[in-house]
């Protein structure tokens, strides 16, 4: 019973946060924080008449997903929104204590996140480049004439490598992987440098918005690019006030909530249908 009543919880809760985080490339603080309260508080009902393992999991879970979401936050890889959802799922999914096979739910669950968030986010830059495909195709040709060098460099390694296939077959990834690798990372930071890149009102901004760069008064440096936090806010509201500056540089990055949605779905459904091909084969 409390497996179902979590999974409706998250499934709707993921659902809402998607819808937002699409819409407005924000998730709401009480969404974030209600789903917390609703799995500490699902678990709190159910461990009364059992037992308190079902409250420590949920705990461990937690505990856990707070410090990778530190991690993501502080190192500027995700927004406050998502970090408070990565914790969110923590609490969900769990640590199964004592210990056995569905304990490591929790590391499957961020593994498709990483996963099926980087394939959901490729799929959303490609859109993305394609509906400014003229800002986004000059940036590009630019950024492949600034690394001209190291372009054909990996030209002429991929020929040498394919020339090697016509007696060592097995080595053909080697032929492909240097040029996919750099034409994708070339790929993703244009996008991100030229698609991404908002000028905005110091009045419109949020909690968890990345600085794209320095906020400068004179040369003299105000703040250093970061992920705003409120506190933040309040200074650049101020330094506006006090007429030295009126809009910053924000970079809008991918709305990564489905991505949690997308990991969830496999996770739950994932496991049913791999459960039942071993039962069918057996």
């Amino acid at each position: 019973m409390i497996d179902i009543l979590l999974i409706i919880i998250t499934f709707v809760a993921l659902l809402i946060a998607s819808y937002t985080d699409v819409r407005t490339r924000e998730v709401p603080d009480w969404l974030n924080y209600g789903l917390i309260f609703a799995a500490f508080g699902v678990r709190l009902i159910f461990s009364i008449p059992n037992n308190w393992d079902i409250l420590i999991s949920g705990l461990l879970g937690f505990g856990i997903c707070w410090c990778l979401a530190l991690l993501f936050y502080y190192s500027n890889q995700w927004g406050g929104g998502d970090s408070k959802l990565l914790m969110a799922m923590g609490a969900i999914i769990g640590v199964t204590f004592p210990f056995d096979n569905s304990s490591w739910d929790l590391v499957l669950f961020f593994f498709a996140l990483l996963f099926l968030g980087s394939v959901y986010g490729l799929i959303w830059m490609i859109v993305v480049a394609f509906q400014k495909k003229r800002i986004f195709a000059a940036r590009f040709r630019v950024k492949l004439t600034d690394h001209k060098t190291i372009h054909f460099i990996l030209i002429a390694i991929s020929l040498g490598f394919l020339v090697g296939t016509f007696f060592f077959p097995l080595i053909l990834p080697l032929a492909i992987l240097p040029l996919v690798f750099f034409y994708l990372f070339s790929f993703v930071t244009v996008v991100e440098e030229s698609c991404f890149l908002k000028e905005i009102d110091v009045e419109k901004l949020t909690p968890g918005d990345w600085l794209f760069e320095d906020v400068l008064d004179k040369k003299k440096i105000l703040m250093q690019k970061k992920t705003l936090e409120l506190e933040d806010i309040w200074n650049l509201k101020n330094a506006k006030f006090e007429g030295k500056i009126k809009t910053v540089l924000v970079k809008e990055g991918v709305p990564f909530v489905p991505g949690f949605l997308f990991a969830y779905i496999l996770l739950i459904f994932g496991r049913v249908v791999f459960e039942w091909v071993l039962g069918f084969l057996s």
